[in-house]
């Protein structure tokens, strides 16, 4: 009983978790097969051709047909991004999330210690995202048979089983940090930049022969670098990522019971005792946005500058970071550009991996940057409406003289400002990587590719204002956003590899972000305008939603 209270989250319900599951995961693999269900025989001979230790990526040692290939995405790139990003969310909000909602008094409430709590949190956690991960893991299969896909010749439970694995030490990652410092937004932004971070490292470094073991100080290597999917478990490297799993979950229980937590009244807190300075109080004020303004759409922007911050630093960071390892990657990725057909190019845009422009787009503008956006935009659409109904703050809102139309512009525009800042500082970071590692890409084009990234990011802000409009429910609006943006992503990366299919892609918005190469082409004004289009309808959309409906307080 005290495992099952817990497993209704703050941020994550564990049974919309599973539902959401079931419902929108098998849409990305039916995607995907439909699109290379014609194409074993060229992906067998690609595949065959490519670069020593490419395949580690997907932690396949041979690819014979489009099931092996599908299953490999799935399985060592799509689920475990999607489950560790569910488990940093169920992390930073098992502690820090309630304190955060002064509720951690009511658990304390019980006959039970602090220690306690966060010990079922914890154990809850592992349940949903085990039970997600076998969930996720027999629907993968299914859709593969479903295609005539042999699935006898993997180990997917003990591919599952090491997903689960990566999955929860970003979990326990994120509860020791939210344990230790009581903020959802260090807790999650810190582990979610490690997890992107992690993940690039463990992919591109051993395919540099002097920087190869410096991959194994990341926890990714120990996830697939085995290649279970065929090879079946790694009980050494299940150890490694349960053992400091381990480890963080005694550090976050031992972090709670070190500290003083918010328990409805914030007043005993390390920081509010420094506030006793009047400098460090009118600081922390700034920073954490809490100045007087007279704009909704300013006071909003401000209420979120440490999510910007974070979001901002970790794009900047990985940008940064891109434009010196290109150098130390250039053969590589030459030879492994040559060996790709147009077809499968399409997965990054049609871009050509050996130029820095193409390596940009494949490793920040493909990856980093969209799933940034569409987290940082689907969390800021989630509070901008139905944040302030389950925090009891609209009626205060609605109280001023202002009609619920402006209040939706408002928040509109500052989801605006906020991916703003965003596209600048993916400028910022592409400019400066390229400055750093002597690359000399065009300022347009990065100045482009930036643009249309921003453009992105509003539409997917403005998507999660809507359906936050609609329901009132930041979780409904975090899934819904998350649903379409895995979907949308996935379309236009694979659906273009079927001749028959190419033409769906533009129901995507991501067709209008990657099109054409805009970091080496410069920008496309068509799909400019057309991203900004699906912008302004999605608020337009959002306005007679919120005018239309009830409003709880």
């Amino acid at each position: 009983d005290a495992i099952m209270s817990d497993i209704r989250m703050p941020e994550v319900n564990g049974l919309d978790l599973l539902k959401s599951i079931s419902e929108d995961f098998p849409g990305v693999p039916v995607i995907i097969m439909t699109a290379y269900s014609d194409l074993d025989d060229t992906i067998a001979e690609l595949y065959s051709s490519l670069p020593e230790g490419f395949l580690a990526v997907l932690g396949l040692e041979v690819i014979t047909d489009a099931g092996s290939l599908i299953l490999g995405e799935i399985v060592n790139l799509m689920g475990p991004l999607v489950l560790a990003g569910l488990a940093i969310s169920m992390g930073s909000a098992a502690v820090a999330g309630e304190e955060r909602k002064g509720t951690f008094g009511v658990l304390l409430g019980n006959p039970r210690s602090r220690q306690q709590v966060v010990f079922s949190k914890a154990v809850a956690m592992v349940v949903l995202i085990s039970a997600a991960t076998a969930l996720a893991g027999g629907l993968s299969v299914g859709v593969a048979e479903a295609f005539d896909t042999n699935t006898s010749q993997f180990t997917m439970t003990a591919a599952m089983v090491h997903v689960a694995s990566i999955a929860l030490f970003f979990g326990f990652l994120a509860l020791f940090i939210g344990s230790w410092t009581g903020n959802t937004g260090i807790a999650s932004g810190v582990s979610a930049g490690y997890l992107l971070l992690s993940f690039l490292a463990a992919g591109l470094l051993p395919l540099i022969e002097r920087f190869a073991d410096v991959a194994k100080a990341f926890p990714w290597y120990y996830f697939n670098s085995s290649g279970p999917l065929q090879n079946g478990y790694d009980w050494g490297h299940l150890a490694v990522l349960l053992g400091a799993s381990a480890v963080l979950w005694i550090g976050a229980i031992v972090g709670v019971g070190r500290r003083d937590l918010k328990i409805g009244n914030p007043s005993g807190t390390l920081l509010d005792r420094a506030r006793r300075y009047p400098i460090v109080d009118k600081t922390l004020d700034r920073l954490a946005g809490t100045v007087n303004v007279t704009s909704i759409a300013v006071k909003s922007a401000t209420d979120h500058r440490t999510m910007t911050i974070v979001a901002g630093a970790a794009i900047l960071y990985t940008a940064l970071l891109v434009g010196p390892m290109y150098n130390g990657l250039a053969d590589v990725l030459v030879t492994l550009s040559n060996a790709i057909p147009d077809g499968l190019k399409a997965m990054i845009g049609f871009v050509d991996m050996g130029t820095p422009e193409g390596f940009y787009t494949a490793e920040v503008f493909s990856i980093v940057v969209p799933a940034a956006l569409i987290a940082v935009g689907a969390a800021l659409g989630g509070r901008a409406l139905a944040g302030e109904e389950e925090d009891h703050t609209m009626d205060l809102l609605l109280a001023n003289p202002i009609p619920r139309s402006r209040v939706v512009v408002e928040k509109a525009m500052s989801i605006a400002i906020v991916m703003t800042a965003l596209g600048f500082a993916t400028f910022a970071g592409v400019w400066l990587g390229s400055l750093m590692g002597g690359l000399d890409m065009a300022i347009s084009g990065i100045a482009a590719a930036s643009l249309l990234g921003t453009l992105l990011g509003w539409f997917f802000g403005f998507l999660a204002l809507a359906v936050s409009a609609a329901s009132g429910s930041r979780r409904t609006t975090t899934l819904v956003v998350a649903a379409a943006g895995l979907l949308g992503y996935f379309a236009n990366a694979f659906l273009p590899v079927n001749e028959r299919l190419a033409g769906w892609a533009r129901l995507s918005p991501f067709y209008y972000y990657t099109t054409g190469d805009p970091l080496a082409a410069g920008l496309d004004w068509a799909n400019a305008g057309i991203l900004l289009v699906l912008s302004v309808v999605a608020v337009g959309v959002a306005i007679p939603l919120f005018e239309r409906r009830d409003v709880h307080g």
